[in-house]
């Protein structure tokens, strides 16, 4: 048995030290810096799973409702590989020592297996097994798990391997994303403000939550406003969509001198904004390489709940290419170590077989 692992991120190291202990043979190919996203996770503090969650966290999708029952298991297994984690009140699961790079050692320390740093942009499976690029062979088993382009500022992945095995795609579209808006509120620049926040299409709400908003130049960012950008994402029409802050959290003041920030009042009142509706008509999202993660690619109609393809039950699907993303709290990376762990299980079960 020897296992072709496309893609170095959270989903192919972490499968990669599960290998390694069944004793797998298994080769990563990865173009640059392996773990990007997962030292970037929870801004360097490594936000590895939430201990609280639901299908509306990954909007509904029954294939991330079937490969999260495997959430307990993971825990158990951080734990015996020593990554020892804690959880904040809102159910944020991270490393005690609330650093990426030390989750990130341990996957390193682990590995012993080739890692070749290249993109692999040709998959063709043969009598003997898989030869990826005309030149890397022979492979039983291929895992892809080379994420999205979520993040890249340049060397954008291109997945063009995935030509030529004839699975329905979805569009990548960027997701945890900051809005754009033709509002001018460059005199707030800068500002942050802990606030309601509810994305609205027309007078519907789409979804409503608290949090910190910061704003920018021409937009607004901060984790909860990234949540509403998921939502926004999986609007099939995206028209008539604004985010409207309410400032005052519910509350009501004879004065908002003491409430607001200096800049924030002061712009409310130069512009006559009612502070517990002031509302942002969204021009569009932060492009590509702003966004934490992305909605869009392979169709799961193409995967079994084994995560193989239904196609070819030699190849495996994992992490950010499959068309699953979750909110802002842990869940995408969680998403992704779960996928690890069912790959793993199912590659075990072949070889014991």
């Amino acid at each position: 048995m020897n296992v072709a692992i496309i893609g170095g991120g959270a989903c192919g190291l972490f499968l990669a030290s599960l290998l390694e202990q069944h004793k797998i043979p298994y080769c990563i190919f990865n173009r640059g810096k392996t773990g990007r996203k997962l030292l970037a996770s929870g801004n360097g503090k490594c936000n590895l799973a939430n201990m609280f969650f639901s299908d509306s966290d990954y909007h509904g999708n029954p294939l991330a409702h079937s490969v999260l029952q495997h959430h307990e298991e993971l825990l158990k297994v951080f734990e015996e590989m020593k990554i020892y984690t804690k959880t904040d009140k809102e159910g944020r699961i991270y490393p005690i020592s609330e650093s990426s790079f030390s989750v990130y050692q341990v996957f390193m320390d682990s590995i012993h297996g080739k890692i070749v740093d290249i993109e692999i942009e040709k998959i063709d499976k043969r009598e003997k097994g898989f030869i990826l690029n005309d030149t890397y062979c022979w492979f039983d088993k291929v895992v892809l798990c080379c994420g999205s382009p979520a993040g890249f500022v340049k060397d954008v992945p291109t997945f063009s391997f995935l030509e030529g095995l004839g699975l329905k795609r979805n569009p990548f579209i960027p997701s945890l994303v900051g809005f754009k808006t033709d509002l001018k509120i460059k005199d707030i620049s800068g500002v942050r403000t802990k606030c309601m926040v509810s994305l609205k299409q027309g007078d519907r709400i789409i979804h409503k939550e608290s949090g910190e908003v910061i704003f920018k130049d021409n937009g607004i960012s901060g984790i909860c406003v990234m949540n509403l950008s998921s939502y926004y994402a999986h609007l099939k029409d995206k028209k008539n969509c604004s985010v409207v802050l309410d400032l005052l959290n519910g509350n009501k003041y004879d004065s908002y001198k003491t409430v607001l920030p200096p800049k924030l009042y002061s712009y409310c009142k130069k512009f006559s904004i009612s502070p517990d509706s002031f509302c942002i008509p969204i021009q569009g999202v932060y492009e590509m390489e702003y966004a934490q993660v992305c909605s869009g690619g392979i169709d799961i109609d193409e995967i079994e709940e084994t995560l193989q393809l239904k196609k070819d039950k030699d190849v495996y699907i994992g992490g950010e290419m499959i068309d699953v993303d979750g909110v802002c709290g842990g869940y995408n990376l969680m998403f992704a170590f779960c996928c690890a762990l069912i790959i793993a299980k199912e590659i075990e079960n072949v070889v014991s077989d």
